[in-house]
């Protein structure tokens, strides 16, 4: 929905947007609106605030895609425990074209312990150029290669889709859940890493990992132009200081006590939200 800027009218086009939504977390694939269901990408960008979008402009195409991989791979019953993961996605959209082979090599590991022979030694040749590739980011030769870095993009996209669902496949459903999340948490930690972060283990137990939060429409200016679009955020209740809003555009910083996520609605540690 787009409203044509006029001035004053921000308050005004804003109203029809004040009812909470409920929307369930998580589902596969991509949804329309939060009334259809969300995935961790689109729930990150409601934390963030931002357009509804699977593709959340603060996250880094490389982690999205890894995000992505694994919420679809997930079994359905265990797919909330991504929840407490959507606010550490924020804030890993740098410049640094490290991001790229770093995930890439992460979703790699988290494959070598399972894949049998000769699928083996395809994924250590993956492994191997995303090395090669880091060690190699700086050379005077590979500036300005526009097309070799969209080539070397598209094969980490590809590598790391390949190796998630190799891991997916490769235990039973439970293991293969547990194995995929711990895969996530690499690649968020090497986005981190790659900052001068900390790392981060924002894994929660299923029964602390809520299944719909409220959240509410909101008119948002789009950049550069005399239109106003529709975006997400978390409705101010029943959760107002709940710690899984984290600013767009930079990382939320580690919870002082721990190496874990902040307290999530719905848990022990967060405020209640929507049943």
């Amino acid at each position: 929905m787009r409203i044509q800027r006029n001035p004053g009218s921000l308050s005004a086009a804003a109203a029809p947007f004040r009812p909470a939504i409920a929307m369930e977390l998580l589902d596969q694939g991509a949804h329309v609106d939060p009334r259809h269901g969300s995935n961790v990408l689109e729930l990150a960008s409601v934390l963030a605030g931002d357009r509804w979008s699977a593709k959340p402009e603060s996250v880094h195409p490389a982690l999205a895609v890894a995000a992505d991989a694994v919420n679809d791979l997930l079994t359905d019953d265990r797919r909330r425990l991504l929840v407490p993961f959507a606010p550490w996605l924020l804030g890993t959209n740098s410049a640094d074209p490290r991001i790229w082979p770093a995930v890439a090599s992460a979703c790699m590991r988290a494959a070598t312990p399972s894949v049998p022979e000769p699928g083996l030694s395809w994924l250590l040749a993956d492994l191997d150029r995303a090395h090669a590739w880091i060690a190699d980011i700086d050379s005077p030769r590979r500036r300005h290669r526009d097309l070799a870095r969209r080539r070397d993009r598209r094969w980490a996209m590809r590598a790391s889709c390949s190796a998630l669902a190799q891991v997916a496949a490769s235990a039973s459903p439970e293991d293969a859940d547990s194995a995929l999340c711990q895969a996530l948490v690499d690649c968020i930690n090497e986005c981190r890493r790659l900052a001068g972060k900390e790392a981060v283990d924002p894994r929660l137990p299923l029964a602390d990992c809520p299944q719909r939060l409220l959240v509410q429409l909101h008119a948002m200016w789009s950049p550069g132009c005399d239109w106003m679009e529709t975006g997400y955020k978390l409705a101010s209740t029943p959760q107002p200081a709940c710690l899984l809003t984290a600013p767009a555009g930079r990382m939320p910083d580690q919870h002082p006590a721990a190496t874990t996520s902040p307290p999530l609605p719905g848990s022990a540690r967060g405020e209640r939200c929507a049943d």
